[in-house]
């Protein structure tokens, strides 16, 4: 189920699975370039990723900052995954209806 909030009177898809982090506000043709330069990978590469830039860690809070970057990063891809095309055109039909009124 896709999210939405409001901001200036538009709805706006919500891919936060965090609200203590910092947030923000991205154009969605961006992100659709983004997210479309994403390239799956197997987990145990991305496993051992994780794992190698756990070993970067000098001291608690870096492995702390690196688990939760890692965490956001791959809850955001997840939300991200789960809009459908048909859902991303609805938003954008929407707003081409309203801004023709």
């Amino acid at each position: 189920m896709t999210n939405y909030v409001e901001v200036n009177g538009h709805q706006v898809i919500d891919l936060t699975p965090d609200y203590n982090r910092p947030l923000a506000l991205v154009d969605l043709g961006v992100l659709n370039k983004l997210t479309n330069d994403l390239q799956k990978q197997d987990f145990s590469i991305i496993r051992h990723n994780h794992r190698e830039n756990i070993m970067h860690a000098e001291n608690l809070l870096q492995l702390i900052e690196i688990s939760e970057d890692f965490i956001a990063f791959h809850r955001t891809v997840n939300l991200i995954r789960e809009i459908t095309a048909g859902d991303v055109n609805q938003i954008f039909t929407v707003e081409e209806e309203s801004n023709m009124l």
